[in-house]
């Protein structure tokens, strides 16, 4: 279903993105006022320590997604010029990753009583 009004949009898909690394057993948090804030609440959200921005678009990543499916790929990197390289992870790579690197052992998941910190 579309969300049509960009703040509750981008609300559901922060909260979406912390549920899903609960469900992993992985601390996440989501951050109060999405990073507004700034110092220690920077940021969407906070996964196992590191910071993360959440952004949900309509199609403005459609070339992301092709460029995954092309021999379909793992990894995806990319530079504007005049910039440092992103790496782009699908999904599956990022659950790859976490369950390598044991980062729930480091940063397990705690539970949280309902609407704590929204």
């Amino acid at each position: 279903m579309a969300i049509k009004h960009p703040k509750k949009k981008g609300y559901t898909f922060e909260k979406e993105m912390e549920q899903v690394h609960l469900s992993l057993g992985i601390q996440a948090e989501r951050q109060p006022m999405s990073g507004a804030l700034k110092g220690k609440y920077k940021s969407d959200l906070q996964i196992a320590g590191m910071f993360a921005e959440c952004k949900r678009r309509k199609k403005s990543f459609t070339s992301l997604y092709k460029a995954l499916a092309q021999d379909d790929s793992d990894l995806l990197f990319v530079r504007d010029d005049e910039q440092p390289p992103l790496a782009v992870l699908p999904w599956k790579t990022w659950k790859l990753f976490l369950s390598w690197s044991k980062i729930a052992e480091n940063y397990p998941a705690t539970i949280k009583k309902e609407n704590e910190n929204e």
